[in-house]
């Protein structure tokens, strides 16, 4: 045998016997003394400990249980609660406060922010494609903080885009498979559906999209409940409805495996309830991560004196908001799963403090807070057909918050993050608050919905 290959069959054995943390000289980490609420919805740990080596969870249990290596750095979790990092699984990384207005230049202040607040994950579902794809390398590689960034690219539209610049138009079904190969070769995760398409159009997209393994979220706008559309076979469903589903397509969503974007942040947006108080703006979720302008944007939409349209828009959606509100609880009880996300950005939903907002909406709803949480991590990682992250569990992929508190108890505990943990990594949050000196605060720039 050649010195070569002795070298290399040492190389292979000493893989086998250490693990990698090892090899490479890192220390691992042991988070010790905390309630560990490990995403499954099962009772939390007391007195728990999770041993994290190189970018994975090692061992996760109550103290007594689980080993601390000798040279593991050592966290005291004491009066915290130790959880799975959240993910918002519906936001659109275009920048802006309003929904509308965007500010791709800030893309830092942004990613920062979502970091800040416990979201290490995020899924955008409507962008421009190399933009997002660009973000999604950036942080991927580490040469930007941020969430880790799944994304659909565009929304594939019909020929009348209510969106144009994020919108790949489809005429016709025979385009699907040509729209859909265009999406894979680009490295898209899912494929979004929106309001434009006809059910034969978002059949055929569905055909296509299952060839190559994408899972298809839809945004049929009114039409998304209808048995029609979740008889296409898509993955997800886009929103709450803001009306009564009816029991055949209730039955299906269960039959079919339909998962639920739920996204209340966003009608409480267009509700307005949030705007009649704006000390949530103090949070320092926000009040540390933004610019001042933010908030007096913010405070100057919520003071003028609003147009006729804008009231009957807000009437509209305080009676969406309470149907949404009971269907989430109904959709929840009759086992169709539900995941979190915002929509941010709009008035008042915010990127990363807005998903603890979504997580309160759902406990308002009848969930629990651990139901609640769920839908932030197991949850999150299941719609992505992803089995690497979302829970704390052994091998998984060491994305972790410690917060003060007991979420498990009260949800609003969430917002109390104290340290954050991405892929075995302590992250410095004072390095992702906001600073004038960081350079300019970027004017939005023109909206991106339709003219019509």
């Amino acid at each position: 045998m050649s010195v070569l290959r002795v070298i290399l069959a040492a190389l292979v054995l000493a893989a086998a016997v250490f693990p990698p943390a090892a090899m490479a000289g890192a220390r691992p980490i042991a988070i010790v003394g905390g309630t560990v609420i490990d995403g499954n919805g099962g009772a939390p740990i007391e007195n728990g400990v999770v041993v994290i080596g190189d970018d994975v969870i090692l061992a996760v249990g109550p103290s007594v249980d689980i080993e601390v290596p000798d040279d593991a750095e050592i966290i005291d979790a004491s009066g915290q609660s130790v959880m799975p990092g959240l993910a918002d699984m519906h936001i659109h990384l275009l920048g802006g406060w309003d929904g509308v207005s965007v500010d791709m230049l800030g893309y830092r202040r942004y990613l920062n922010a979502m970091l800040y607040a416990g979201v290490t994950t995020v899924l955008d579902t409507g962008n421009v494609m190399p933009y997002i794809l660009q973000l999604r390398s950036a942080t991927e590689s580490g040469a930007l903080d941020g969430p880790r960034i799944y994304a659909v690219g565009p929304l594939v539209e019909g020929a009348d885009p209510f969106w144009p610049p994020i919108s790949q138009i489809m005429t016709s079904a025979s385009q699907a498979p040509a729209i859909v190969g265009q999406l894979n070769r680009a490295g898209v995760d899912a494929v979004k559906a929106y309001q434009g398409l006809s059910v034969p159009q978002l059949q055929a997209l569905v055909l296509a999209a299952g060839e190559l393994d994408l899972p298809v979220i839809a945004d049929l706008w009114a039409r998304s409940f209808t048995y029609d559309i979740v008889a296409t076979g898509v993955a997800a469903l886009a929103h709450l409805p803001s009306r009564i589903v009816e029991a055949p397509t209730l039955e299906l969503l269960q039959a079919n495996d339909v998962a639920v974007i739920t996204t209340l942040a966003v009608k409480e947006s267009f509700a307005e309830h949030r705007l009649q108080d704006l000390s949530f703006l103090e949070h320092p979720l926000i009040a540390n991560t933004n610019p001042p302008q933010l908030s007096s944007a913010l405070r100057d939409y919520a003071g003028a004196t609003p147009s006729e349209r804008r009231l009957q828009f807000r009437e509209q959606y305080r009676r969406a908001l309470a149907i949404s509100k009971a269907t989430a609880r109904r959709l929840h009880e009759a086992g169709v799963m539900l995941v979190a996300g915002t929509d941010a950005p709009y008035p008042g939903t915010l990127y990363g403090e807005g998903l603890h907002r979504e997580l309160e909406l759902l406990v308002d709803s009848g969930l629990t807070p651990l139901q609640a949480i769920g839908t932030a991590t197991k949850n999150a990682a299941a719609l992505m057909l992803a089995d690497d992250w979302g829970t704390l569990d052994p091998g998984k992929r060491a994305d972790l918050l410690l917060v003060e508190g007991r979420p498990d108890r009260n949800i609003g505990d969430t917002r109390n993050v104290r340290v954050v943990i991405q892929a075995g990594r302590v992250v410095d949050r004072d390095a992702l608050t906001f600073d004038e000196s960081d350079g300019p605060v970027f004017a939005p720039g023109n909206p991106v919905d339709s003219a019509n």
